[in-house]
């Protein structure tokens, strides 16, 4: 797959929001075409773990919005694990 290919990939993914273009972004910059699965995996997990820790942080001191906006984070980053997983 080229990085084309799969900046393409993921935008019919998860594209469409501010953070999913970040995400995509942060997925293509470097991207290598030998280990761009494994290397996006990594990354994705990373930062599913940093989201979900701040989600469940808001969560226990009541600021419900701000762990929803998190958790929608995590969605998205579910969404595109499943999509190079594909």
């Amino acid at each position: 797959m080229t990085k084309e290919q799969f900046k393409e990939m993921l935008t019919e993914k998860i594209g469409g929001t501010p953070f999913a273009e970040e995400v995509i972004e942060d997925l293509t910059v470097n991207f290598d075409p030998e280990k761009y699965a494994q290397n996006a995996k990594d990354r994705l997990d990373e930062r599913k773990g940093s989201v979900v820790g701040w989600a469940e942080k808001f969560y226990e001191k009541g600021q419900y919005a701000k762990a929803a906006e998190e958790y929608s984070k995590a969605a998205v980053i579910a969404n595109a694990l499943a999509a190079i997983a594909a």
